[in-house]
């Protein structure tokens, strides 16, 4: 399962897409767990920089509770609360890679992120 985000920036006339898939792995995040268990979660991807000229690392998600922000907070809201569903948290995290966020944003103890580059 893959979900494609495409994001049309209309003053430079460019698209970036974000891609999110859902995986199983095993073992992937249960050091020191059962080896046969099998864990679940979401990968999100992007080619695209930032205005730093950096490019995103992928990102792992394992539950809802996982907040964009240091896993602390969500980047939209000053909220530490666990997403509601899967489409909030998808949101968030597009919300957090296109505008970016500033260092210990909500008290979040992240660092900065620069927004999205589309020129």
């Amino acid at each position: 399962m893959a979900i494609s985000i495409q994001i049309y920036d209309e003053t430079n006339k460019t698209t970036k897409l974000i891609s999110i898939d859902f995986f199983a792995d095993l073992a992937a995040f249960t050091a020191g767990s059962d080896p046969n268990e099998v864990q679940y979660y979401f990968k999100i991807t992007t080619s695209a920089k930032d205005t730093s000229n950096l490019s995103y690392t992928p990102i792992y998600i394992k539950d809802l509770s996982d907040l964009a922000l240091n896993h602390a907070k969500r980047s939209s809201a000053d909220s530490a609360l666990p997403y509601d569903d899967i489409k909030t948290m998808i949101t968030d995290y597009v919300y957090d890679m296109i505008y970016g966020h500033t260092l210990d944003q909500f008290s979040s103890g992240c660092s900065a992120k620069a927004p999205m580059k589309f020129s």
